[in-house]
């Protein structure tokens, strides 16, 4: 058994190194787990509007997706309204409106992001609806630092209807 996984390790390495990647990685028409990174900035003017107890920033950002599977890979442009609670410590809140272009369509949906309880990390999450050659698929990922380039990425991709959470993800009480 031992003896087939290598053998088999072996053969993706080789056809990875050899270009036959998108024959691999390629998975124009399936379901799949995909892993990677979103390097995000901002992109542009950021407009704070303060009073003694919240703060609110409205963030234009941009990313660079890298993903396993390309058709999830490419540019995410957001919208990003970030609250800040100085009662809390400076504890903040994300809301995040946002476009994936990919090589055959978009993905466009809604994210969210709640920073940790150190502070020093954002754990965020979408979901994201396909348009053109991805139209009818979704996109929903998870990376537990938005604020670090390199923390990996997970998600799925898969054909059908998105997950039935709306936008309450994850703030509504369970029923």
């Amino acid at each position: 058994m031992r003896t087939l996984r290598l053998a088999l390790a072996g053969a993706v390495t080789l056809a990875l190194l050899g270009g036959l990647g998108g024959a691999v990685v390629g998975q124009e028409d399936t379901d799949a787990h995909v892993t990677g990174t979103l390097a995000c900035g901002p992109a542009g003017e950021v407009t704070v509007l303060n009073d003694d107890s919240v703060s609110l920033w409205l963030i234009p950002g941009s990313c660079i997706v890298a993903m396993s599977d390309p058709r999830v890979s490419g540019t995410m442009v957001s919208d990003i309204q970030e609250v800040c609670f100085s009662e809390a410590g400076r504890a903040c809140m994300f809301d995040i409106t946002t476009v994936l272009s990919g090589p055959d369509g978009t993905w466009e949906g809604t994210g969210g992001s709640v920073h940790d309880a150190t502070l020093t990390a954002a754990p965020g999450w979408g979901t994201l609806a396909g348009t053109g050659a991805y139209e009818g698929w979704n996109f929903v990922f998870y990376t537990p630092d938005q604020l670090d380039p390199t923390a990996e990425a997970s998600g799925i991709v898969y054909e059908g209807p998105p997950p039935p959470w709306d936008d309450s993800l994850p703030l509504a009480p369970a029923e």
